[in-house]
């Protein structure tokens, strides 16, 4: 079985809070391929929070945007078959994210939202993206293909 992950950051250049453009991302999903049940996204994100909760941070609130951006981001790697962070800081500034810290998690194959944690968590780019300071948010996406296997996208913002 190949399990694969890819672990990204971005600093960005704005200050102040939080703002965002009111165009939104949303998946297409490619013949065959469907959204994995909700109430993985959910674990994921009560795993992540447990986690920082262990090392003394904030918790991560959910947010729908990211987590709208996440679930195109996983959609589009289904369809292409690649995993990959190709554009995903500029597309989230484009589409009008003016925070100061982004983040992005990607991961191929894993089949519960506890697998994919132990995996992101045994990464030492993935571990420190769920365990930086300056995040506040979190969303996360994740697409079935049409062979079964799971795409996985976390997006941080702070």
């Amino acid at each position: 079985m190949s399990l694969l992950l890819l672990s990204a950051l971005a600093a960005g250049c704005s200050l102040g809070d939080a703002t965002r453009a009111h165009a939104t991302t949303t998946a297409t999903l490619a013949s065959g391929h469907q959204p994995c049940p909700t109430n993985d996204a959910s674990l994921v994100v009560r795993l992540v929070n447990d986690v920082r909760k262990r090392n003394g941070l904030r918790l991560l609130g959910t947010d729908t945007y990211l987590t709208r951006f996440a679930g195109t981001r996983s959609a589009a790697m289904a369809a292409e078959s690649r995993l990959s962070h190709r554009g995903w800081d500029a597309a989230l500034r484009k589409a009008g994210l003016t925070d100061d810290a982004l983040g992005e998690n990607v991961a191929y194959n894993y089949a519960t939202p506890e697998a994919v944690m132990r995996g992101w968590m045994q990464s030492p780019g993935h571990r420190a993206n769920i365990l930086r300071p300056d995040f506040k948010r979190i969303g996360i996406g994740c697409v079935v293909d049409a062979r079964g296997h799971r795409w996985w996208t976390q997006d941080f913002a702070g």
